[in-house]
C-alpha cells in the first residue's frame, strides 16, 4: 500500500485528512478514487491500514483501520551533522539517501571553508524542502519514523552537543590512526551517535582539534578521499553494519 506521513493533528475521531499535496498525490498520480486503501502513519512508530472516504483537489480523508508498530527502525540512533555544500543538490543527496538508510536526524551547519551559508527567508524555504525530500524517502523506504532535520548556525554549535550522544565522532580524511570500524568496536554499543562531516574543502587542522577537545572521536572512513554527500552514507551504512548487521 501507498504510505503517508501525516501530523497528529490531522488524526482525529477515528479518521485521517491528508494535506493538498499528499490529496493531489492519491488523486492525480495515483488516480485512486474512495474505496481505496492506503497506508498512514503519525512519525511515532504506529501505522495504519486506511480506507479513502473522500478524494478532493485540496484534501482527502481516510477511515483509520487496523494499527501496528512496523519492525523497520534500527536501535542505533544515528544523527548525521553534515557541513552544507555547495550545491543544494548535494545536501539533499545526505538527506535522501541518510533516511533510506536508516538515520535519525540531520543537523546543517556552517564550517570554516564553507561556501554556503542560511538565514533568514533562505533558511526556511530550504528547511520547508528538506523535510518534503525526508518525507518522500521515509515513505519510499517503508520507514515507521520521520527523521528530523535542522540548520544549524555554525560547527561551535555541534560540539557543543557532543555530550548528548554516546558516541560522537568526526569523519575527518587526515586522520591516519583511528578507522570508523576499531573505533565502534572499542565502544560498548553506543545507542545514539553523532556523525559530523565536513564540507567539500574539508574540516580545517583547528577544527580537528577543537572537535577532539569538544570529546569527538576523529576517524579515517578509508584510504580514499570521499565527496561530503557520500561520507555520510558511507559512513552512516558502515555504523548499522556493524552494530546492526
Amino acid at each position: 500500500m501507498i504510505r503517508f506521513f501525516v501530523d497528529p493533528d490531522q488524526i482525529a475521531d477515528g479518521e485521517v485528512t491528508l494535506n493538498e499535496d499528499d490529496a493531489h498525490h492519491v488523486r492525480v498520480v495515483l488516480q485512486m478514487s474512495p474505496g481505496g486503501r492506503i497506508s498512514v502513519l503519525d512519525g511515532s512508530g504506529t501505522e495504519w491500514e486506511a480506507t479513502l472516504l473522500t478524494v478532493g483537489k485540496r484534501s482527502a480523508t481516510a477511515a483509520l483501520k487496523s494499527s501496528s508498530q512496523p519492525q523497520t527502525e534500527p536501535h542505533t540512533r544515528i544523527v548525521i551533522a553534515q557541513a552544507l555544500p555547495k550545491m543544494a543538490e548535494k545536501m539533499e543527496q545526505v538527506l535522501q539517501r541518510g533516511t533510506e538508510i536508516g538515520a535519525h536526524g540531520f543537523r546543517a551547519f556552517s564550517s570554516t571553508r564553507s561556501l554556503t551559508h542560511l538565514t533568514g527567508e533562505r533558511q526556511e524555504k530550504r528547511l520547508a524542502r528538506w523535510k518534503s525530500i525526508i518525507k518522500t524517502a521515509a515513505e519510499q523506504s517503508h520507514r515507521a519514523l520521520l527523521p528530523e532535520a535542522f540548520a544549524v548556525d555554525t560547527f561551535e554549535t555541534i560540539l557543543a552537543s557532543a555530550s548528548e550522544y554516546d558516541l560522537a565522532i568526526l569523519a575527518y580524511e587526515d586522520e591516519r590512526d583511528k578507522s570508523l570500524k576499531a573505533t565502534l568496536r572499542s565502544k560498548p554499543s553506543p545507542r545514539s551517535i553523532l556523525l559530523v562531516v565536513g564540507p567539500e574543502s574539508g574540516i580545517t587542522p583547528q577544527e580537528a582539534d577543537d572537535a577532539r577537545t569538544a570529546g569527538l572521536i576523529s576517524v579515517s572512513l578509508g584510504p580514499r578521499i570521499l565527496r561530503t554527500e557520500t561520507a555520510a552514507m558511507a559512513a552512516a551504512a558502515q555504523i548499522l553494519y556493524e552494530l546492526e548487521g
